[in-house]
């Protein structure tokens, strides 16, 4: 409860609560513990995360930057125990549903405080709220807010489903919506879009017409979001009108000027962190120096934009394969299939946040920060954990 409710209002508390998870693991008895080991020691997620982890510590010892690498394995801390912690403890649903179905509250709380206050006391506009809330006040950037919108936004959809509190989850649904309108943010809205095409596989083929109804109008609802917000707008009409595919003239163009095409920086970017992958194949270039040599390869073309924004990766999976090389690259996934792998169409939510968490690692960099390590050491196996516990008592009634 602690982990998510701090998670958009407080850093400090958010990560002190994650390695309480820890500390509440050893205070068992000692019998518990054993059998706790036995469990961690058969699954192999919690193996595959710990590998994982092990690839960044062995790629701080060839790097030349330890300082920064140790941040980054220190950052990445909680993929070492958090998932072994949560695969090996027993979840009790019904005070966890209680925790769930009080976190729409608490997000919605969360979110028109910093509203009204953005709009009536600092006097600014809400087409800022990102820049002066999120990303100034919140310290937090608005690819990791999305996933803490679905969350609530999948239990309103899972309670609708059961026709629990129809018209107030319906009200909390959209509101939820507006919040992920606000965020302003085309990747949100692409993850936003997947979880909506899932919902509609599995409602569609189970035939249940009010919810499709519902769906329907919701849909329409991203739809007209989409085609009305001036900065969404202006970023598609920028990506329409200036993409080259041509890496030179990318190369180009950025060299010259500060460029506003976000694709284009995508794409050079990814250019870039290729040529090195393959010229320090198969180790990568040390978990410590991946930044490093980033900002080299951006002095070295004159990358404008990149140099000003010290830019990381923007894919995490080619983030892996800089730092580790294959070792570290193919792990991560292997880690991202086998999380696939054990979802169902059928989940009420680790179906839809592991391939939105999937998708979105092909645009932005998520275990960079903190927040995105909490999803994925966290959040990730959490729902993984509960949506098996759901199918468990689906079994048993």
């Amino acid at each position: 409860m602690l982990v998510l409710y701090s998670f958009l209002v407080s850093y400090a508390i958010n990560s002190i609560s994650i390695y309480l998870l820890f500390v509440f693991f050893l205070l068992d008895y000692k019998s518990a513990i054993s059998n706790k080991i036995k469990i961690i020691k058969s699954n192999k997620l919690v193996l595959i995360y710990v590998l994982f982890f092990v690839f960044q510590f062995l790629g701080v010892l060839y790097s030349n930057n330890i300082s920064f690498g140790l941040r980054r394995v220190s950052v990445m801390l909680p993929i070492l125990i958090i998932p072994a912690v949560l695969f090996s403890e027993k979840l009790n649903y019904v005070k966890f549903a209680k925790t769930l179905s009080l976190l729409k509250y608490w997000i919605a709380l969360v979110f028109i405080y910093h509203i009204i206050i953005h709009i009536f006391i600092d006097l600014r506009p809400l087409s800022n709220f990102v820049l002066y809330v999120l990303n100034d006040k919140l310290g937090i950037s608005q690819f990791y807010v999305m996933f803490i919108l679905l969350i609530p936004m999948l239990n309103c959809m899972s309670e609708i489903q059961a026709k629990n509190q129809i018209s107030l989850n319906i009200v909390f649904l959209f509101l939820f919506l507006f919040f992920i309108i606000l965020l302003a943010n085309k990747t949100s809205f692409l993850a936003l879009f997947s979880v909506i095409l899932i919902k509609s596989i599995f409602l569609f083929k189970n035939k249940i017409g009010e919810y499709r109804i519902l769906l329907t109008g919701f849909l329409f609802a991203v739809i007209i979001g989409l085609a009305f917000i001036p900065q969404i707008k202006k970023r598609i009409d920028v990506v329409l009108r200036t993409t080259d595919f041509d890496i030179n003239t990318i190369i180009t163009k950025n060299s010259v000027t500060f460029t506003n095409n976000t694709f284009e920086h995508r794409l050079l970017i990814n250019y870039l962190s290729l040529d090195e992958t393959k010229k320090h194949f198969p180790v990568g270039v040390g978990t410590g120096d991946f930044q490093d040599v980033l900002y080299e390869k951006y002095k070295k073309i004159n990358f404008k934009r990149a140099i000003l924004g010290k830019f990381n990766n923007h894919n995490q999976y080619l983030s892996e394969f800089l730092k580790t090389g294959v070792f570290g690259g193919v792990t991560f996934l292997l880690l991202i299939f086998m999380l696939l792998k054990s979802s169902s169409i059928k989940d009420h939510y680790h179906v839809y946040i592991i391939v939105c968490f999937a998708f979105v690692n092909l645009f932005e960099s998520y275990l960079y920060r903190q927040h995105g390590v909490v999803i994925f050491s966290f959040i990730i196996p959490l729902f993984l954990v509960l949506d098996q516990c759901l199918k468990l008592k689906t079994e048993t009634s």
